[in-house]
């Protein structure tokens, strides 16, 4: 009898162990799992973990950024950063095929958004939030609530979804010698040099970020941007809008390189053909682009920096914590670590892209604001105080891939 006793008594802790051991695993992993409430927790719980973080690929300078300076600090405060290079595109995807299945955790804990990408992903309700000042010092540190960009990332009220990485602004870099140093700082003297040198014109086919912000400055210059902005986010709508900028596209298209019939297809081709002369123009969201490629022996100094005379589009890079994130805790150290005076002043040397920070004019260190108006000089780049001048906001993410599609209809695909 008291064996059997013991043995019923065995039976009903058995699942009482299972079910305790199973609470401390579930509790031990939403600890991580959960946006802390302060910087300090955060610092706390990452320690000993992996962080992952998904951005664009395509950036050379932003990747080594990541490996040399951010990964190193991160790994002083215990922490292993796991760089992912991917296509946000493929990101987003992963993120929706997660919620659809309903997962918990996925594997992506700091994703790198902006625009149209935020609009989707917020509609989706993809990001986690809020993201706010108690757990990030180095954002009430070096940015100010009231700003713009940290209300709106293109007319897209941000919530405290997302947190400003990267100041970013459209360039262009025109070749001194094909110029002749008279650079077409406006549409119409774009369209004009071209009639007069066929062929040595192009841009990237859209949805290319770089080739979709050509065409919306292009839309600026000929209707403006109030126009724009004030359109209804359809097509009928914003096709009545912008009818005289495709126009303006089609006339300029049997002047581009291959008489218009076929466009480059990523920015390392179109920068690859201004390198070898095959074209006078290249453009960039990177004001220092220029700089950072002739460090590399990619441009020589014939490249100049230069803007439109109404200005150019500008607008932030954010970064997000997806909701599927399985270490929330050290995605924020992670994006702390990002925006820190350290991190962002070393990111001014060419070889990490010479990015401007996001932080701002009133929080600006004046040794930062020092070292970019010594670049600028130093590389014929844009100075920062004449980009802040001409940057124009852009519109509403929503509006971005309709004007994509109607340039694809009318323009690529015109008669």
């Amino acid at each position: 009898m008291r064996g059997g006793k013991r043995l019923k008594l065995l039976v009903l802790l058995v699942p009482l162990l299972i079910l305790g051991g199973c609470a401390g695993n579930s509790k031990d992993s939403q600890s991580t799992n959960k946006l802390p409430t302060n910087y300090q927790t955060a610092l706390k719980q990452a320690k000993g973990q992996t962080v992952t973080y998904y951005g664009f690929g395509g950036s050379d300078t932003q990747n080594r950024w990541i490996d040399q300076v951010v990964t190193p600090m991160m790994k002083k405060k215990g922490i292993t950063v796991k760089r992912v290079p991917m296509d946000i595109d493929t990101i987003l995807n992963k993120l929706t095929t997660e919620k659809e299945a309903n997962k918990k955790q996925g594997n992506i804990d700091v994703v790198w958004i902006n625009g149209e990408n935020f609009y989707n992903a917020k509609k989706l309700g993809l990001l986690d939030g809020p993201l706010n000042n108690k757990m990030l010092p180095n954002m009430k540190r070096y940015i100010s609530a009231s700003d713009p960009d940290v209300k709106r990332d293109m007319a897209t009220p941000i919530d405290q979804l997302e947190v400003p990485y990267g100041n970013a602004q459209f360039v262009m870099i025109g070749s001194k010698k094909m110029f002749n140093g008279n650079y077409p700082t406006s549409a119409a003297k774009l369209l004009d040099w071209a009639k007069a040198n066929p062929g040595k014109l192009t841009y990237v086919a859209p949805p290319d970020f770089t080739g979709s912000a050509f065409i919306r400055n292009i839309i600026y210059e000929t209707v403006g941007y109030q126009a724009l902005n004030d359109a209804p986010a359809t097509k009928a709508g914003i096709y009545k809008v912008i009818k005289p900028s495709l126009d303006y596209l089609n006339e300029l298209k049997p002047y581009l390189w291959e008489n218009g019939k076929t466009y480059p297809k990523t920015t390392a081709q179109m920068d690859k053909m201004f390198a070898d002369h095959q074209i006078a123009l290249d453009f960039s969201y990177n004001p220092m682009y220029a700089a950072t490629q002739k460090s590399t022996g990619q441009f020589t100094n014939d490249a100049q920096t230069f803007l439109f005379d109404k200005g150019t589009i500008g607008n932030y890079n954010y970064l997000a914590v997806p909701k599927t994130a399985p270490d929330k805790a050290a995605a924020i150290v992670l994006i702390n670590t990002m925006l820190s005076k350290k991190a962002q002043s070393e990111q001014l040397s060419l070889k990490y892209g010479a990015a401007i920070p996001p932080y701002s004019a009133n929080k600006m260190p004046q040794e930062i604001t020092d070292k970019l108006n010594d670049s600028a000089a130093k590389n014929n780049t844009v100075p920062v105080k004449t980009l802040a001048k001409k940057r124009i906001p852009e519109v509403s993410g929503k509006k971005i891939p309709i004007i994509e599609q109607l340039w694809k209809e009318h323009v690529l695909n015109a008669n």
